[in-house]
């Protein structure tokens, strides 16, 4: 369980970078290395976009929250509880 818990915890970096690369606006996302992360970060954002769509006019895009909380919960869960 520790090795998932480990990969969750990478994924949540490289996604957090994904995100805040997505706010600048001349980043070459068809280059490397931003293509290979786009293309590991998009399809999870994606899936977690149906379940919180964009709002104000799709310009404000909530996902990576849902995606942040998805990653938490999963790994609070997969994290072994301390015995009393």
């Amino acid at each position: 369980m520790s090795a998932a818990v480990r990969w969750l915890g990478v994924y949540r970096e490289v996604l957090l970078v994904g995100v805040l690369l997505s706010w600048f606006p001349n980043i070459p996302w068809d280059r490397q290395p931003f293509s290979a992360l786009r293309d590991l970060c998009d399809p999870f954002l994606a899936l977690c976009r149906e379940v919180m769509p964009p709002v104000f006019g799709r310009k404000l895009d909530l996902s990576p929250l849902v995606a942040f909380m998805a990653i938490d919960i999963i790994i609070m869960i997969l994290r072994p509880q301390p015995r009393m």
